[in-house]
Parts: structure tokens; C-alpha cells; sequence
């Protein structure tokens, strides 16, 4: 039987590969070749030592960062405060963080939407230097916000059951994520806190559980005040009931990938003089960039053809 042989040519690969990254179906000439941003976002991931916590991600669908990793203690207390602050704004009743009784409103308990406006605390929240490496690594340097929102639970209750984040997709999914979910700990996570649940490798099910399915394999990671937890949008997750007084306190900064419409209106709400205030990251985490959503005017196609995306890793 005669093999087929496959050529090992390196220039015939690398040509491929510019071609692939530089193609652009609007201009007849080439263009220049453009860093590679798979290496990128390696440089970034080693620059700040997160390499383990990307292999656990790879093999379990989650991971944890710890808080010395992720920003300082009197950042997460701004960000707490905040919370609490806005909460007190839209409800008039500032939640008991230390003293609530009751789980709140559903598994999710009190649940504060659409917090990127509210103050400049959020917005420097979703371009955390260690939370985007690990974004650009899980859905490419192109991924933009998908919401910016806060839950707070208490005790009781019967905890959220297992599911998977890719809300109006069907299965089967796609092996790489299409979201990634990246929680804040604004006070501990653990078993009696009422932490999050996860079914370890479930994110290469590619499918939602069904009804019952994973409980017995479910686990809950510690995760101390001021850590990151990130999972993958097949990731099957949950949480468990709070079994102490007060509240269990997040931040939710999901980011998806350029395609994926946000769940929340942060390009249509954004201003120029937030952009302005902001580093040039912010413009492409709040899709400002993106070059979809136009009207009559139609597309500006010289933003369409220089569009990353050509990759996963764009």
C-alpha cells in the first residue's frame, strides 16, 4: 500500500499561515504581516505566571486564581462598597452583607445588572491586566464584554442547578468556549459559603447535562476573598446552598468572543468621554471596535477587513 506524505517544507507552512492572517477579500494588494497573536497572548500569560492555572482550566474547564495574583485588598473592598453603594441607589435598601438571613430573590439571590456605568471601579475591573491574558489565551485577543454584573446570596434555598453557560446555542457545542465566566470573589467561596459547583471536565462534553445528571460528581473549589474564577462556557456548573448568616458577594465580568452578542448594551451605552477616560483596551473590551451594528450608513468595510478573527487566537 502506498502513504501519502504530507510536505514538511517550513516555508510552504509559513506562507500559509501569512496568508491566512493577512488576507483581506476588500484589497487586491497584500498587506504587511501582522504579529502573531497566539505568541501574544503567551507573552502574556508568562509574563504574569499564570501558566498553571491555564493548564487547569484546559483539563477541568475551570480554575482559580488567587487573590495575590489578581489585583489588591483594597480594590476588592472598593468594589464591594460600590456594590453595595448601587444596590442601595436602584433599591433603597442596602443589602446586609454580614447579617442577611434569607437567600434573596432566587438561587442567584439579590442580582445588580448592567454595573459597567456606574462607576469607573467596574470599568477598571474589565481591564484587569491578569483577567484579560486569560481571556485573549480562552476566547481570543478579540473578546469583548458580555456583562458586567453582581449576585449576591444568602442562606437557604436549594443552590442553583447545574448548567452550562452557552445560553441559546445548541448542542453540540464547540470544543473551544464561546464565553468564559469570570467571577470576582468579593467575600469567600467554600462549601458552607454557598461556592460555586463544578462537574470537573464537562467542558468536553460539548452538550448541556441532563435533568440529574453530574450531581454526584460535582465539586466546590475554595476560593479566599479577592480570587478569580474563570470557566469555560461548556463547563457544567452549579452552586450549593449558604449555610451562614450573610451574603455570598460577586462580580461577574464574562467576556465572549467578537461574534457572541452581549447579553448587556454596553457599545450602544458607551461615551466618548468614557472611552477617553479609559486605556485603549476598554475600547475593544465594550465592543467599540466591533464592526457590526451599523444602520443605513452600512458597513465600514475598512474596519471589517481589518478585523482579527481570522484565528482562534485573534
Amino acid at each position: 500500500m502506498t502513504e501519502s506524505t504530507i510536505a514538511t517544507d517550513p516555508t510552504s507552512g509559513r506562507h500559509e499561515r501569512q496568508r491566512l492572517d493577512t488576507g483581506n477579500f476588500f484589497e487586491k494588494q497584500a498587506v504587511a504581516h501582522r504579529t502573531d497573536p497566539l505568541k501574544s497572548t503567551l507573552d502574556e500569560i508568562r509574563a504574569l505566571g499564570l501558566e498553571p492555572y491555564i493548564a487547569e482550566y484546559e483539563m477541568q474547564g475551570y480554575t482559580v486564581i488567587p487573590p495575590q495574583m489578581v489585583s489588591t485588598p483594597e480594590f476588592i473592598d472598593l468594589l464591594r462598597t460600590t456594590i453595595l453603594d448601587v444596590a442601595e441607589r436602584r433599591d433603597g435598601v442596602r443589602p446586609d452583607l454580614a447579617g442577611a438571613t434569607e437567600q434573596g430573590d432566587n438561587a442567584q439571590g439579590c442580582q445588580q445588572f448592567f454595573l459597567l456605568f456606574e462607576d469607573p471601579v467596574f470599568q477598571q475591573a474589565v481591564v484587569n491586566p491578569t483577567m484579560l491574558a486569560l481571556a485573549h489565551y480562552a476566547l481570543g485577543r478579540s473578546a469583548v464584554l458580555y456583562n458586567c454584573v453582581s449576585l449576591m446570596k444568602g442562606p437557604g434555598g436549594d443552590g442553583l442547578a447545574l448548567h452550562a453557560d452557552n445560553l441559546l446555542v445548541p448542542p453540540p457545542y464547540p470544543q473551544y468556549a464561546n464565553n468564559v465566566n469570570f467571577t470576582w470573589c468579593l467575600t469567600d467561596y467554600d462549601f458552607r459559603n454557598g461556592g460555586t459547583c463544578f462537574v470537573p471536565g464537562s467542558h468536553r462534553y460539548c452538550r448541556p447535562p441532563e435533568p440529574g445528571e453530574g450531581y454526584d460528581e460535582r465539586v466546590v473549589p475554595e476560593a479566599p476573598t479577592g480570587s478569580l474564577m474563570m470557566w469555560h462556557s461548556n463547563t457544567w456548573h452549579g452552586s450549593v446552598p449558604r449555610q451562614t448568616p450573610g451574603l455570598r458577594m460577586n462580580l461577574v465580568t464574562t467576556m465572549c468572543r467578537s461574534y457572541v452578542r452581549p447579553q448587556e448594551a454596553m457599545k450602544e451605552r458607551v461615551t466618548r468621554e468614557i472611552l477617553d477616560a479609559n486605556p485603549k483596551e476598554f475600547a475593544q473590551v465594550v465592543g467599540h471596535n466591533v464592526p457590526y451594528g451599523y444602520g443605513a450608513e452600512g458597513p465600514d468595510y475598512s474596519t471589517i477587513a481589518e478585523w482579527p478573527g481570522k484565528s482562534q487566537w485573534d
